[in-house]
């Protein structure tokens, strides 16, 4: 078993994956497996994992124009974010073979929050500014319930608490909308399930993942959102890839190489405001996501990036232009 065991957070809560306003939100634990989808393979007993993910989203942001246009015509909840970038610290412990706990808090950045306003018959873009802050702290279970013949199969459970901030203020010194904020204030919950399978230097991953939602800051609901991944990695190196298992501690500093193709997709409800929906919310969007991974001894790296090939967004939304996800752990 490798000792390397990158944190990954495609954290679920995703996964607000696809979607251009959030960052994702679920999340796992890897070796020499994949960088957004989740694998089955769980922690070795007593092994303690550290590792630091940023998540960087760039938006095909409205012009000011457009933004007026909409503004004019009286449409509401409109805006734009040029990126939205999500620093995570995660950590991860194998309690036995079979179950892993990690946990993930994000700090989480908007840049240049713009929105269409109605103002006297005239439609205005009003900048907001910069929103930033910590967001919430989620922990995840991974139960493993089946490994024969290199084949592992798992259960996901996680809980998101409402520990992220929510009183963050624009450019005016006004409150930013619970969309904007960092945090949700509301308490969510994860069930999913994750397949792995290696033979030789390939494997094969595959995870669903359904996070429910609840009534959190200024009565907002960010809509309940299903995640869905696989990926496909291969070891370049000539080191027996059965440490995608986990099966034997590798003592040794060799630099090892893998690289990866992903699906990763997500679909979310519309977000509800007052028990109301908002209608330029939800939807769905799918990345292929190429990556690569290194690791030598205890410590690992990684890069990852993602073009949108499905974007299926409903009402009037930013697409993506690209998703990068890089990052780096260690364990002891």
């Amino acid at each position: 078993m490798s000792r390397i065991l990158v944190l990954s957070l495609p954290l679920l809560l995703s996964s607000q994956i696809v979607l251009a306003d959030h960052p994702t939100v679920a999340f796992g634990l890897e070796s020499a497996g994949p960088i957004n989808t989740i694998s089955a393979t769980t922690a070795p007993d007593g092994v303690l994992a550290f590792g630091i993910r940023t998540e960087v989203i760039n938006n095909d942001r409205f012009t000011t124009s457009e933004l007026e246009a909409y503004g004019a015509a009286d449409i509401e909840g409109v805006h734009s974010v040029d990126e939205i970038r999500n620093t995570s610290l995660s950590v991860a412990y194998g309690l036995t073979e079979d179950l892993t706990i990690s946990a993930r808090l994000p700090y989480i950045e908007r840049k240049n929050i713009r929105e269409a306003e109605h103002d006297g018959g005239e439609g205005e873009a009003h900048t907001h500014g910069d929103s930033s802050g910590f967001g919430d702290l989620l922990v995840m279970g991974n139960y493993r319930f089946l490994s024969v013949n290199g084949l592992d199969a798992s259960i996901l459970l996680g809980v998101k608490a409402p520990t992220g901030e929510t009183q963050d203020k624009d450019d005016h010194g006004e409150r930013f909308e619970a969309e904007f904020q960092p945090g949700t204030g509301s308490w969510d919950f994860l069930l999913g399930t994750a397949v792995s399978h290696t033979n030789g230097a390939v494997g094969y991953h595959a995870n669903i993942l359904y996070n429910k939602t609840s009534e959190g800051s200024q009565h907002t609901e960010v809509g309940d959102a299903l995640s869905y991944n696989a990926a496909v990695t291969y070891r370049l190196s000539s080191h027996d890839h059965a440490s995608h298992g986990h099966h034997h501690t590798d003592k040794t500093n060799e630099v090892k190489w893998d690289i990866s193709l992903e699906a990763n997709g997500e679909t979310r409800r519309k977000n509800k405001i007052f028990g109301g929906k908002e209608e330029n919310s939800g939807g769905t969007t799918v990345y292929l996501s190429p990556g690569i991974k290194v690791s030598a001894g205890n410590f690992g790296g990684f890069i990852s990036v993602g073009v949108p090939i499905i974007e299926n967004t409903k009402g009037i939304q930013t697409d993506v232009d690209n998703r990068i996800v890089a990052g780096f752990s260690f364990a002891l």
